[in-house]
């Protein structure tokens, strides 16, 4: 639906009774006369009021020669020619008093501002208490406080030439692919009937507002060639993992906008997906049935942040399967472009900036991204609020935090774990022989894809998964892998609760892992007799690394004992493993400096003693089959903490702890329920004392 304000014009043939002079309140009785007068012709307008229920109409202001009033159309339906023509009509047959309806001004407007001017015109009395509510009727109360995602709204309302397209995407740096969709939407091959959506959109760019740029030129360019009915953009941002949860104002939000378009921002850190599948895999799930529900009529743009791109390869690949979607990239451009493209968001802001601004908060290269422009943007702009506008604050001291950055070197990393030597040398092969297939592909020669998926045994804490997630950053790293996608599932990941959708669920995953690896852990889970799903699943996986050999790997992830019963069971797998790797237990030693490392890197000192206390209670754990390795040794220092707590707390007596003692660990700390569970003697439950 299509939002308007209509302006018009009128003539009132019947005027009210001159007001006496001497009552003491003229102007509020000609005030409510007034809206009693227009509440009476809202009465009889309303929603679905006109054109077989494709036309909600209600007069939101007004005075003795003009009214405001806001019109819902169903454009999909019938023209906005008809739509403007039947509003005079309406308002006359709703009033005989009303003569000459002409409008004056229209513009399309927002759910939020028509939702605001109801309320305000229900404050003033123009609308009958006994009509249904304009608001809820249309469905546009979606805007309230929500926790678990924001809409933005906004109206491009910019008719584009192809030439002035074109200029624009300059403007903005624009990528090929950009440019590309550009010239198919101009193409004269196509219709200027609107009829729905053939496609819909994934924008990738580093930065929200440089994608939210791209949208508004796409929808300017769609508008002007009548592939959408209006101009307005529903932005969801800061999609919660429980947003899910909004059923209803989901629906509304797509229902609304049809004819518009709807963004979704996709954006998140690594901390938003689960042990298993993805945190989001409801959500992701939700707004894929939206997308197939309302897909034809609402345009949707998928906004990915290259830097954090949360749920993103989950949304799309389930989303590929009900619509067509056309990547869109950002651009990039020379040092002049780049600060051609500065300036102008310095115009837009009114305010003037030059090259030597553009020097001070961007580095000298030969290309920048559209995102590394708007950030430079904001943090220059950001900073002339205090040094240019707002001056007193030129000289205020700020609070600095000094941040240490995470490794960025996956491969250094790795080498730097404790023990694993025999993994490490197996990784090395791993490398080398995906770079080495790499070249020779390169140079035509052995273009057959050999396979390079694996399994890895080993006992829980072993670092399987651990492994798992850095080889896929190095093999991206490396060049081997495209995207570095690590996709980490488990049977109920899998198997699905209805017959015919486990074989859909795999593939999904297989496509969410393109360019990475799929993690299947416990893998022989799928196999345990209880029903032919897993059957189902084994097969489709063993089909989809055949269809994915050049794009996934699979790394299938258990047991040592069970994983050999799992491939003894499935042959077809056996077959296809390249890499074998087996985790080792860790030794009491090797166990002592994972420990170590962990307190290092919380800032604990531990005291003498500290590490014989250590070794003889790994030496012990280490005689027991799973005591959970590296687990084990966190497990113990997080209890060793919380022992210290109850020691510091009870030697102090309320008296001040120093920083020094709150970082020192004694060897009287691990005598933890971690540390006594391996010994003959049984223990109580809680800590030792």
């Amino acid at each position: 639906m299509v939002f308007y304000e209509f302006i018009c014009s009128y003539l009132r043939k019947e005027l009210p009774d001159e007001v006496a002079e001497d009552d003491p309140r003229p102007r509020r009785r000609k005030r409510d006369e007034f809206s009693e007068y227009i509440s009476n012709i809202n009465s009889q307008l309303g929603v679905e009021c006109g054109l077989d229920k494709n036309l909600s109409l209600m007069i939101a202001a007004g005075n003795e020669k003009e009214m405001t009033i806001l019109a819902g159309c169903s454009l999909e339906k019938v023209s906005l020619k008809k739509c403007k023509d039947y509003v005079g009509k309406a308002v006359m047959d709703a009033c005989t008093s009303v003569e000459d309806v002409s409008i004056i001004s229209e513009k399309e407007i927002c759910p939020y501002e028509v939702r605001n001017q109801i309320k305000r015109a229900d404050s003033m009395g123009y609308i009958p208490w006994h009509t249904r509510s304009f608001i809820d009727e249309l469905n546009l109360d979606y805007l309230g406080c929500n926790y678990d995602f924001n809409v933005k709204e906004k109206c491009i309302c910019k008719k584009l030439t192809y030439k002035q397209a074109l200029k624009k995407a300059e403007e903005l740096m624009a990528d090929d692919t950009l440019l590309e969709e550009l010239g198919r939407i101009y193409s004269k091959e196509n219709s200027r009937k609107y009829c729905g959506n053939p496609v819909h959109y994934k924008i990738s760019a580093g930065d929200y507002r440089a994608a939210e740029s791209i949208i508004e030129l796409l929808v300017s360019a769609l508008w002007s060639n009548n592939r959408v009915l209006g101009t307005r953009v529903e932005m969801l941002t800061s999609i919660g993992e429980r947003a899910n949860r909004n059923d209803e104002e989901l629906d509304d939000i797509f229902n609304v906008a049809q004819g518009n378009a709807v963004s979704i921002d996709m954006s998140g850190d690594d901390g938003m997906h689960g042990i298993y599948a993805s945190a989001y895999e409801q959500v992701t799930e939700r707004f894929n049935l939206l997308v197939k529900t309302y897909g034809l009529y609402t345009l949707c743009f998928f906004v990915e942040n290259t830097s954090k791109p949360g749920f993103s390869d989950s949304m799309i690949s389930k989303a590929v399967e009900s619509i067509s979607i056309i990547e869109i990239n950002e651009g990039s451009g020379d040092r002049d472009k780049s600060i051609r493209l500065f300036k102008k968001l310095a115009t837009e802001r009114e305010t003037f900036a030059t090259e030597t601004d553009f020097d001070s908060v961007l580095t000298k290269k030969k290309v920048y991204t559209v995102a590394e422009v708007y950030k430079a943007f904001n943090t220059w702009y950001g900073r002339g609020l205090r040094e240019r506008i707002y001056k007193a604050y030129k000289t205020c001291a700020v609070a600095k935090v000094e941040t240490k950055k995470p490794a960025s070197e996956p491969y250094k990393e790795l080498q730097e774990m404790i023990g694993l030597s025999e993994i490490k040398t197996v990784v090395d092969q791993i490398i080398d022989s995906g770079k080495a297939k790499k070249l020779r592909s390169k140079m035509g020669i052995d273009t057959y894809s050999h396979s390079m998926h694996m399994i890895f045994t080993g006992n829980p804490g072993s670092a399987k998964t651990s492994v798992a997630r850095l080889l896929a950053q190095i093999l991206k790293k490396e060049g081997v892998l495209e995207s570095g996608n690590y996709v980490e599932v488990g049977r109920s990941d899998l198997i699905a609760r209805y017959v015919g959708w486990t074989a859909k669920t795999v593939c999904e995953k297989f496509r969410e892992a393109k360019g990475g690896i799929l993690f299947i852990d416990e893998a022989y889970s799928l196999v345990d007799g209880s029903n032919s799903f897993g059957d189902e699943a084994i097969n489709t996986i063993v089909q989809e690394m055949e269809n994915h050999r050049e794009d996934v790997i699979v790394i299938f992830a258990g047991y040592p004992e069970k994983m050999k019963e799992f491939l003894d069971k499935n042959e077809g797998l056996r077959s296809r493993i390249a890499f074998h790797l087996n985790f080792p237990d860790y030794k009491a030693d090797e166990i002592w400096q994972i420990l170590k490392l962990m307190a290092e890197k919380k800032g604990f000192k531990l005291d003498e003693g500290v590490e014989s206390k250590c070794m003889d209670i790994f030496g012990e754990a280490c005689e027991h089959e799973e005591f959970g390795n590296g687990r084990f040794a966190r497990n113990l220092l997080e209890q060793a903490e919380m022992r210290q707590s109850q020691r510091l707390f009870r030697e102090n007596k309320g008296k001040k702890i120093s920083k020094e003692k709150i970082m020192q660990l004694k060897a009287e700390d691990f005598e933890t329920v971690a540390g006594n569970q391996f010994k003959e003697k049984k223990q109580g439950i809680g800590f030792a004392v």
